[in-house]
């Protein structure tokens, strides 16, 4: 974009990036290909021209601004790190007529930072771009040049390496790949993969997770998890030269505490693939133009990391208010929320979206529309089968044989429970155990821990109705298709 804004005749590109040195090389090369000047500047070195040498004395704002005017014509100016100096009134004013004056000159002013808030009085002088983060044919010169000055050789498993420095800027695959080396003297996806969800943390609005279930753990959702593997290979070459999409996402909206979110966590551990969890919440920044730049950086993330499951977690949260935007906050989360629908609409990346919802009524229409989402599912309560498939999986996963219970009778015990309440009962009853002698967990046990609990849907039965109501023309069904014993409403059809 920077080439097509300086063909354009923009007379002040901004660039955010923390990458300052490939900024750099990438205007400079920009620059030789449009046969153009480049002159730099800095706070701590002065101006620097590539003809006349440099002028140490130029460290101030106000001087660096006033030497475009000495530039030879057809130049790119390059000042670096200047965003805190243009919100002064004295600096934006000159560089407004700066840019003016020299727009003739063919000068083209390029901050490059990693933040800039351009002043309101320049909105219309600047624009602003960013430096998407290095691709694969990227990140494989730098391994490979990593290697070479290692003396070693390039990973057999070059594509999972790959995979895991995703989303890293030249920088800090640097010094992944060169921390793995020490630390496994070889190229290691899982040690490159860990520095990556520490600097993603740091980026303050993506949380990157290292899968810790799967699709075994989940107990019913048959449906929902049937479709989640059939989709899997659409992400693989093979599936693409077949002419196949990528697979755009999911919604999942029901009942809280049916394995929602913990469809969400083995999904990722079921394709191998990247979790990332985006919390709308921390989009939202104090400064004008901070939420856009933030959700533009989590999407590019996401986009960097691809392949990769993105993750957002009770979605409806983040989206509250969308409706008064205009009236209540300036219309930053209507914004927000169109740049993110714009971005699901029309992505093409290989990032799959499982956002999920328990109050389908607090989501916009838009959000529903189709074409958002390859399907929504709908998570009912689960029927004593899927009960009895829950109270297997949690009793396995605490290394104990459910043949040694009566299954049945745990199930028709735990109607109405969701599956957190019933994985509820099961430590409750082994507690009781351990209390009573250090003795093995019984049957008894957990029916006697079920019994203390008051499932959170008791009081809910209009609530869940409303929602099973919906879902007969909306939705599709997550769990399995029979008949539900957990109280009076109608049987919802199976969609597709």
């Amino acid at each position: 974009m920077i080439d097509s804004y300086i063909k354009a005749g923009y007379p002040a590109i901004v660039v955010e990036t923390p990458e300052e040195n490939r900024a750099l090389k990438e205007i400079k090369r920009i620059a030789e290909d449009l046969e153009l000047e480049v002159a730099l500047w800095t706070s701590t070195k002065g101006f620097i021209d590539g003809l006349n040498g440099r002028n140490e004395s130029c460290k101030d704002p106000v001087s660096a601004l006033n030497m475009a005017s000495e530039l030879m014509e057809d130049t790119v100016y390059v000042l670096l790190d200047f965003h805190p100096y243009i919100t002064s009134p004295d600096v934006w004013r000159l560089a407004k007529d700066m840019f003016k004056e020299q727009k003739s000159r063919g000068i083209t002013f390029i901050f490059v930072s990693p933040q800039f808030k351009v002043p309101l009085e320049l909105e219309r002088e600047m624009v602003v771009t960013d430096l998407p983060l290095p691709g694969r044919e990227d990140l494989e010169k730098i391994m490979n040049d990593i290697a070479e000055a290692a003396e070693t050789k390039p990973p057999e498993n070059k594509n999972d390496v790959l995979d895991a420095a995703l989303g890293l800027t030249i920088t800090e695959a640097e010094n992944a790949f060169a921390l793995s080396l020490v630390e496994k003297e070889g190229f290691d996806a899982f040690t490159i993969a860990r520095v990556k969800e520490n600097i993603v943390r740091k980026s303050g609005v993506l949380e990157i997770f290292s899968p810790d279930t799967n699709m075994e753990s989940i107990g019913g959702l048959s449906n929902l998890k049937n479709w989640l593997k059939n989709r899997v290979s659409a992400f693989s070459p093979e599936a693409q030269a077949y002419g196949l999409p990528a697979p755009k996402g999911c919604l999942l909206v029901g009942v809280p505490g049916c394995g929602k979110s913990l469809s969400a966590r083995a999904l990722a551990a079921e394709w191998k693939k990247p979790l990332l969890r985006l919390d709308a919440g921390r989009l939202f920044g104090s400064l004008v133009g901070e939420s856009e730049k933030n959700t533009r950086r989590a999407l590019e993330i996401a986009e960097a990391v691809a392949p990769a499951v993105l993750w957002l977690d009770e979605v409806e949260k983040g989206l509250a208010g969308v409706q008064s935007s205009g009236r209540s906050d300036g219309g930053v989360t209507a914004r927000v929320f169109g740049q993110f629908l714009t971005w699901l609409q029309e992505k093409k990346s290989p990032v799959f979206v499982i956002a999920t919802a328990n109050a389908v009524e607090q989501l916009p229409p838009e959000f529903l529309r189709k074409g958002r989402f390859d399907e929504i599912f709908f998570v009912d309560l689960p029927s004593k089968k899927e009960r009895e498939e829950i109270f297997k999986v949690q009793l396995n996963k605490r290394n104990r044989n459910p043949e040694d219970f009566n299954i049945s009778e745990l199930a028709k015990a735990t109607n109405k429970f969701t599956g957190a309440e019933i994985e509820e009962a099961v430590v409750a009853g082994m507690f009781a155990a351990w209390n009573d002698g250090r003795r093995e967990v019984t049957t008894t046990d957990i029916l006697s821990a079920a019994g203390e609990i008051t499932p959170m849907t008791v009081g809910m039965a209009d609530r869940i109705d409303s929602l099973r109501s919906w879902a007969e023309n909306s939705a599709r069904m997550a769990n399995s298709v029979e008949k539900k014993n957990s109280g009076p409403a109608r049987v919802i059809r199976n969609r597709g």
